[in-house]
């Protein structure tokens, strides 16, 4: 089997072909529409609660529309008549009322030995059960041996645990022999029970991963296998990756609304984390899906073109492949049409630029680390509020302020990886295992630099309390512990809601620069009580905090507390650290403040001896990425200026700079710059240590490449970071 195509950037769509489709179900229209869409690949439901083919198979749900009709195979046919490769996917998490009845043993069992029921009255499958292990197996061999797909798809429940505690007989068993105590009964974080529950679950979901991996390569070993997954969940897609040759990522709807339409908006930006995040831990292709759909519950009402094609193109720009889940049906049987447009704009550019996306690298030379312990053993029953809004907020600070940057995993630290990093950002990484605070050790002693916030090195992987931060000599800090409210000074506690404070500029510091005209920044939420080590600098300090009402009376009535609100320290051989013992990127995440995010993006400025890659002139509305090949230096832009989400219109940019440093095109031939959709060249001006261009127009989405001129035949190569 020729697998080339899986190092290629691809363009897919995938289908859940739901009971009705299958009623007059026209491959060939289908892959005809993909073709003209530019698609290179797509997935769709083949096993499962709704099987597509005549499966002799015992407990195989035929649609009742299905009759003799092969539609597995006309799909196949008909994708491979165009070159579009077919992904066959077998759904295991979901159990027919029907297999539920014979074998109830199969089923998530609540704490009263009860099936748990889901929508439509179909029965969630056990992740140790017999469906998705013997009969999984059944399944796969059969779609296998039928047919010649390019691939197999895994639905992530066919590999994840359902919501809440299974207590069936295996799950029991299982989890007394691995932990040697009871399975817990309820969630409760004081229970250790419960923390072992949560290592056992994602041990477990890894392990299940690993045996369908196994279960296809058993059968066909040259068959690609493709998962699912996410980050900001309780996925180790480090361990998972490698039983992978694919990995699709979980893009998918902007805003979640509940049964009482309370809504929760996901980031903009979290298909670039994604994408960013899993290409930094595997070299494996990464595909990450959105939806065509605008918002869960709604899956017919399509995204408008204003927003989708920006969150798409982040994909393309951080390193990883876009995938559209269509959510039931070819596109014909779509009732809204229009959100076709953007798709097929971004997947025909991609298409026509290929070689400018294959085998490019992420030219980054920060990253931000993301720490899985600290989002599931600290976050615990808040991880929003505990630590993903504080890393989401460090995340857009720096995109708004054009510093383009890399998102690792402290699963998958090692010397290695950080050597492509001149600075590494900490935000609120408070869960840190000793092999990470040593790895984070040696990044420093060879002189990488550390951003770090709030409760950063205060809690073990498993989420105990340390007397004294894991990372306290990397922030010349020392701290006491104590975490206390900025606005009230009691330990513990949440903000008010009824007094301000700020923090107050104390000592003259280049961080601190862009805060000229004013000597106080808003603060809010809570900080971590530590002192400066010798030689550290304290440029900001906390306020005494005072009422917002009676407006007469707002104003404080004492000097400022003082305790450190920012340390830097710089060491010899010029390792520096930043460490904010605070929640301003919490704040930032929330309020969007632009003090905050110059102020934040200005500490990794200065930890990197300014020293960064790409600079851009433009608002904050811009989003640019670095990316490099060979012999170019790619500078992916996107404008997201289109007015509050949903974007309803995009509104164009003009004049917009774009300049990379020099020793990212080292040579003496002259260096040009062109912009990607149009092929037109910019004049390029030197700048310091930067090449410079502007680009007289951005719309939605475009490249800018700078290349050095070609001598002897010979394309310049570039420095590594």
């Amino acid at each position: 089997m020729d697998l080339r195509w899986l190092q290629k950037r691809g363009r897919g769509i995938h289908i859940t072909i739901r009971d009705i489709d299958c009623k007059d179900f026209d491959a060939e229209r289908m892959a005809q529409d993909f073709a003209d869409m530019g698609v290179t690949f797509f997935s769709f439901f083949a096993g499962g609660y709704v099987t597509t083919y005549p499966s002799k198979l015992p407990y195989s749900r035929r649609s009742p529309w299905l009759g003799e009709q092969d539609i597995t195979g006309a799909i196949v046919k008909a994708a491979h008549a165009r070159g579009i490769k077919a992904i066959a996917m077998a759904d295991l998490s979901i159990l027919p009322p029907a297999v539920e009845k014979e074998h109830p043993e199969w089923a998530v069992t609540d704490s009263e030995g009860r099936p748990v029921v889901g929508a439509s009255g179909m029965y969630a499958a056990c992740i140790m059960g017999g469906y998705r292990e013997e009969y999984g197996r059944e399944m796969v061999r059969e779609i296998l041996e039928r047919y010649d797909v390019d691939a197999v798809k895994f639905g992530g429940g066919s590999y994840t645990f359902a919501d809440g505690i299974c207590h069936c007989e295996r799950c029991r068993r299982d989890f007394e022999e691995s932990c040697r105590r009871p399975l817990p009964s309820r969630a409760d974080w004081d229970d250790p029970a419960w923390v072992d529950y949560q290592e056992w679950r994602i041990s477990k979901t890894t392990e299940r991963c690993k045996y369908l991996f196994d279960l296809v390569k058993s059968i066909r070993p040259d068959m690609p296998v493709m998962g699912n997954g996410g980050c900001m969940g309780a996925l180790d897609m480090e361990s998972m990756s490698k039983y992978q040759d694919m990995i699709q990522l979980e893009g998918q709807t902007r805003i979640l609304w509940d049964s009482e339409m309370n809504g929760r908006w996901v980031p903009p930006l979290w298909v670039a984390e994604e994408a960013s995040y899993v290409t930094t831990v595997t070299d494996r292709p990464v595909w990450v899906v959105v939806s065509y759909w605008r918002s869960r519950p709604w899956r017919r009402a399509a995204v408008d073109y204003a927003e989708q094609k920006p969150y798409m193109a982040q994909i393309l720009a951080n390193g990883a492949s876009p995938m559209v889940n269509l959510s039931g049906g070819p596109p014909i049987v779509h009732e809204d049409q229009r959100g076709f447009k953007a798709s097929t704009e971004l997947f025909c550019f991609l298409r026509d630029h290929a070689e400018y996306y294959d085998g490019d690298r992420s030219g980054a030379n920060v990253a931000v680390l993301y720490s899985p312990e600290t989002m599931v053993f600290y976050g615990r029953n808040d991880r929003e509020g505990r630590y993903i809004e504080a890393f989401r907020g460090f995340e857009r600070a720096l995109t708004e302020e054009h510093l383009p940057f890399d998102v690792v995993s402290s699963r998958a630290l090692n010397r290695s990886l950080l050597s492509h990093y001149r600075v590494l950002v900490l935000p609120n990484a408070a869960s840190l295992s000793e092999k990470t605070a040593d790895t984070l050790r040696q990044f420093a002693e060879a002189g990488g630099s550390i951003v770090a916030t709030f409760e950063t090195g205060l809690y073990d992987e498993r989420g105990g309390r340390r007397e004294v931060p894991a990372v306290a000599d990397l922030l010349g800090a020392d701290s006491s512990g104590i975490v206390a409210s900025v606005t009230t000074g009691a330990e513990n506690t949440e903000h008010s809601g009824v007094y301000q404070n700020y923090c107050i500029l104390s000592t003259p510091h280049e961080i601190t620069r862009s805060l000229e005209g004013t000597s106080v920044l808003p603060i809010g939420g809570a900080y971590c009580q530590a002192a400066p080590r010798a030689g550290a600098l304290v440029p900001l300090v906390l306020g005494a905090p005072f009422p917002v009402f009676p407006e007469g009376l707002s104003y404080p009535t004492e000097g400022p507390l003082g305790h450190p609100m920012m340390i830097v320290h710089e060491r010899a051989g010029g390792q520096r650290s930043v460490y904010l013992p605070n929640q301003l990127d919490k704040l930032h995440y929330v309020s969007g403040m632009p003090d905050i995010a110059r102020l934040l993006a200005d500490s990794v400025r200065w930890a990197a001896h300014d020293d960064i890659p790409l600079r851009c002139v433009g608002p904050t509305t811009l989003s640019a990425t670095l990316r490099l090949q060979e012999n170019r230096a790619l500078v992916h832009l996107i404008n997201f200026t289109g007015g509050e989400r949903y974007a309803k219109q995009l509104v164009p940019l003009y004049d917009i700079g774009v300049h990379v440093g020099v020793r990212l095109l080292p040579g003496s031939g002259s260096v040009r710059a062109t912009s990607l959709s149009d092929g037109k060249e910019l004049p390029v001006h030197r700048d310091g240590a930067y090449y410079g261009a502007t680009l007289p127009r951005l719309a939605d989405y475009e490249v800018v490449f700078f290349r050095r001129e070609r001598r002897g035949g010979e394309d310049p190569g570039y420095e590594r970071q």
